[in-house]
């Protein structure tokens, strides 16, 4: 009865074609080949090894659980068989530039493959991607020797990364950061203190771990801006980079979690471990933002994967049972007839389905950022650091709440059966539940965007988005077959639009503590417009390729984005009280009262 998981191959290469990607992507020097004979056989092999490599050891992995004893962490069955498989096949470097090694793929096509393996073993997934981020962090700010001596081993796979930012008084507000590296005479640093939450921190898939850590030099500044980045391997590696002795770093305990268990999250202690100085002294927040940024990117992957999975879950469990009469059905048509039929169950059905292809569309979008950002000229590096630092709190926050909200809408379709843990249904759900958590809540990430993003530049990069959705809409109002979703669509923009301007005003005002009050009802609103816009260009997309076509496929693409734009749509409406209303209205009830 468990989720047989079949990768939504067509779907993947469809959000390509919405996205505009091979166009796009030709314009960057290094991408100027990218097409649809390099998308397909790279989603399609992708897919075969998920769903008979990953997915059969997801359940296992889950019910097992990583185990820790005495310091070692052991991964669950299956999880060691499966990693040599997963880094022999490249999986672990598609996109990672060719220079250091990696498949040299867009991060694009990275965003479909992390769909895929993700849906299929979250779990197992979250290890690998910690990696790409440490790759990210050396390659962007080590110096050349630390480059030669860490990144070959990394980019194979042969060794894991991981980020060591929290400890127990210091969360997601490192000002209070207490580890201390001590310069030594020989230019390494002894690093003493405790990281907590820290992904794969300990396992045994791979021969060495290679931590990127914050922590502060003697005499630093006080808050963000004294903090330094450090290398600081497992196991010391030797100039031929063969491993040497044994890092004085070790994992005292790992979480009990109520999901992702197939993923130990470690409590790392450093006593006096030898480290490496990553770039300058002081400037190890920034440096380490090129990890977090990616990592909140694929978190939007993450909560995206989760609702696919429990999706095709909840579609086939329809199919199958039998359960009532639908209201409207003979007895005799009901013979028949499953609860599919019902249309409760086919209203949460499309309330997952649409409300998936618009977090496709718009995580897929911010991982093409990056395509830009890394890869592109100038001027589409400076396009791409500015879109992709605008949608990234929006895909991370609303894509990650939502995917709690609809994996739980898939386990209602199974009725009793969905609270039961055999169907895997609730696997999804409780997996889930951490995406909207790590990588920086998304109570941050709703004040990052409304006191820093939408101002980059004036404000320029988000009208220029606000632009681009009204070109949209108007492409809609001149369409014979789709001029009835032209009047949702526009109320919702011009809503945005306007609301963002009173955010701009308490902005200039210096009323920040306003914006607190609702930046996450903003933050919720601006995504769920989004991906209006989103589902506004498929149905153009879709539109054409019926035309030409004839296929169902694009016809159902049209029907989930007309039931987007007039059914979901309009519930961004429901985040806009909270902006009218007095932020001190927050603070009426005293503390000890609730």
């Amino acid at each position: 009865m468990a989720v047989n998981y079949k990768a939504p191959v067509k779907d993947i290469l469809f959000a390509f074609d919405v996205l505009n990607s091979y166009e796009k992507l030709n314009n960057i020097d290094r991408f100027k080949d990218f097409n649809l004979d390099i998308a397909v056989p790279a989603i399609e092999e992708c897919s075969k090894f998920a769903e008979e490599v990953l997915a059969p050891i997801n359940a296992v992995g889950d019910k097992h659980g990583a185990k820790y004893n005495n310091g070692v962490v052991n991964m669950p069955p299956g999880f060691i068989e499966a990693y040599e498989k997963f880094k022999n096949a490249g999986w672990a470097s598609i996109s990672l530039p060719s220079e250091i090694g990696g498949g040299g793929m867009p991060y694009l096509l990275s965003g479909g493959a992390l769909e895929i393996l993700c849906t299929a073993n979250m779990a197992f997934i979250l290890g690998p991607g910690l990696s790409i981020g440490a790759i990210s962090g050396i390659n962007e700010h080590a110096s050349q020797e630390q480059k030669d001596k860490y990144l070959p081993n990394l980019v194979s796979g042969d060794w894991t990364g991981t980020m060591n930012l929290s400890e127990p008084q210091s969360g997601s507000d490192l000002n209070y950061l207490t580890t201390k590296a001590e310069p030594q005479e020989d230019g390494t640093y002894k690093i003493t203190g405790t990281k907590i939450w820290i992904g794969s921190g300990e396992h045994d898939l791979s021969d060495n771990i290679i931590h990127l850590v914050l922590a502060r030099v003697p005499g630093s500044p006080e808050g963000t801006k004294g903090i330094s980045m450090f290398i600081v391997p497992k196991y010391i590696v030797n100039d031929d980079s063969s491993l040497g002795e044994r890092n004085n770093v070790n994992c005292i305990s790992i979480e009990e979690k109520l999901g992702i268990h197939g993923s130990p999250t470690c409590v790392m202690e450093y006593d006096g471990a030898i480290g490496y100085l990553v770039g300058e002294e002081n400037r190890g927040l920034n440096y380490m933002f090129t990890t977090i940024n990616e990592a909140r990117i694929r978190v939007g992957g993450h909560g995206l994967a989760c609702t696919t999975g429990a999706l095709q879950g909840a579609a086939q469990y329809a199919r199958d049972r039998v359960q009532g009469r639908p209201v409207g059905m003979s007895k005799e048509e009901a013979k028949n007839s499953t609860i599919i039929d019902h249309a409760d169950v086919r209203r949460m059905l499309m309330t997952i389905k649409a409300y998936s292809d618009a977090m496709r569309y718009m995580m897929y979008d911010n991982q093409m950022m990056l395509d830009f950002l890394y890869f592109g000229n100038e001027d589409q590096k400076n396009y791409g650091e500015a879109r992709c630092g605008l949608l990234t709190p929006i895909s991370k926050s609303w894509i990650s709440d939502l995917s709690v909200e609809l994996t739980s809408m898939a386990l209602q379709v199974y009725g009793g059966m969905g609270y039961v843990e055999e169907t895997g249904v609730a696997q999804y759900l409780r997996d889930a539940r951490i995406a909207p958590i790590y990588a920086g809540t998304n109570g941050i990430q709703a004040l990052d965007l409304t006191l820093k993003k939408i101002h980059i530049d004036d404000g320029n990069v988000v009208n220029n988005l606000f632009d681009e959705m009204t070109t949209v809409c108007d492409e809609l109002k001149n369409s014979d077959v789709l001029t009835n979703l032209y009047k949702p669509f526009q109320i919702q923009i011009n809503n945005l639009k306007e609301t963002t301007e009173k955010i701009r005003n308490f902005f200039i005002n210096g009323d920040q503590k306003s914006i607190s009050g609702f930046a996450s009802p903003y933050t919720k609103m601006f995504g769920q417009v989004l991906g209006g816009y989103y589902m506004a260009k498929a149905s153009i997309v879709a539109k054409h390729k019926f035309q030409e076509t004839d296929e169902e496929f694009y016809k159902d693409k049209i029907t989930l984005s007309k039931f987007y734009i007039e059914q979901l749509l309009p519930l961004a409406e429901t985040n806009m009280p909270p902006i009218d209303c007095d932020v001190e209205d927050l603070f009426l009830i005293g503390s000890k009262d609730f």
